[in-house]
């Protein structure tokens, strides 16, 4: 969050100048215009508006806007933060029951297949409950702008892209899950590309924009690194620049198979399901090395109220109870004998 704020004041300060350049779809009057109140409301829009939904710098690949009425929109964020919660319960649940997750990182990630089973149900239960959170939080802010008249509802289309999208690394990152950094990342790579005189649309310029991006989306997690132990800065690091590494072989194995005529031997939907294999593939080596990191910063922590512990006391209370009636029961069956 930190880093993320002194990246757009860089970007503001330096590269843009946000009262000339950016536009909302509802600004009728520049904002150099606005009374000071209006003002300073509009610049806290542009500044947490992380996705630009609406805005001048809108980011690409964004689910289609939505345009229900106010009540039902209020009803189905609640009812989809509901769902995003039980997520987070549930995988926060399962951490806490593991004793793995409490030692070293290694003993997460077994060796051979039935310790490879493991080690994917391993990195949903740690991911999951990161990525839900975010859904649990958007939709409730989203319920309660959209009911007080804030914001229509079609400022606030889905937190993530399409998850469909997600049959290769690059799609991953670019169109489902970075969307709220993404602001950020290409900021500082299309400033890199001109600041070396980079061609737009260039191979020099997609991949030092590529390279650059998830550095800085590194060097923003190595900022919570340095914030929980200075000791420990950097360890988030090597986890995002890998991404790069393997978007360019990946990018490289796909210009490969267009060059040979591959690609158009076998149907589009038999190279997605590759795609997936793939994108699973590779989070299953890669995932781990930011799990490891998470770890040793302190990363898991209970869920304040647990829905799925509160159920799973009453259980076990209720099952206790029929047990010790059960064998009650049963010692009393030969007396009356």
């Amino acid at each position: 969050m930190l880093a993320g704020q002194f990246i757009l004041a860089i970007q503001f300060i330096l590269l843009q100048n946000p009262l000339r350049e950016l536009r909302h779809e509802r600004d009728h009057v520049a904002p150099e215009k606005l009374p000071f109140w209006r003002r300073t409301y509009w610049a806290l829009c542009v500044l947490f508006s992380s996705r630009g939904i609406g805005w001048t710098y809108q980011i690409p690949h964004l689910l289609p806007r939505p345009s229900t009425p106010r009540r039902e929109f209020a009803y189905q964020q609640v009812v989809k933060a509901v769902w995003w919660y039980l997520i987070v319960d549930l995988g926060r649940a399962y951490q806490h029951s593991n004793r793995l997750f409490f030692r070293d990182a290694a003993d997460l990630f077994g060796e051979g297949f039935p310790g490879y089973l493991h080690r994917c149900v391993n990195i949903v239960a740690f991911l999951g409950p990161m990525i839900s959170i975010t859904g649990v939080m958007y939709c409730l802010i989203a319920a309660v702008f959209v009911t007080l008249g804030w914001s229509p509802p079609r400022d606030w289309p889905h937190v993530y892209g399409n998850w469909a999208d997600s049959y290769t690394v690059r799609r991953f990152w670019g169109r489902t899950y970075h969307q709220n950094f993404r602001r950020c990342t290409a900021a500082v790579g299309k400033g890199c590309c001109r600041l070396l005189g980079l061609k737009p649309g260039s191979w020099a310029s997609s991949y030092t924009q590529l390279y650059v991006g998830f550095a800085t989306s590194g060097f923003m997690h190595c900022v919570g690194d340095l914030v929980v132990n200075p000791m420990l800065f950097g360890t988030s690091f090597p986890f995002f620049i890998a991404q790069a590494v393997a978007i360019s072989l990946e990018d490289a194995a796909i210009g490969v198979a267009r060059r040979i005529g591959l690609q158009s031997r076998y149907p589009a939907h038999l190279w997605r399901m590759l795609g997936y294999a793939w994108v699973v593939l590779w989070f299953s080596v890669s995932a781990p090395w930011f799990i490891a990191a998470s770890l040793r910063v302190g990363a898991l922590s209970p869920v304040s109220f647990s829905l799925i512990a509160m159920l799973s006391s009453r259980m076990e209370h209720v099952l206790r109870n029929q047990l010790l009636l059960a064998i009650a029961v049963t010692k009393l069956q030969p007396a009356e004998m």
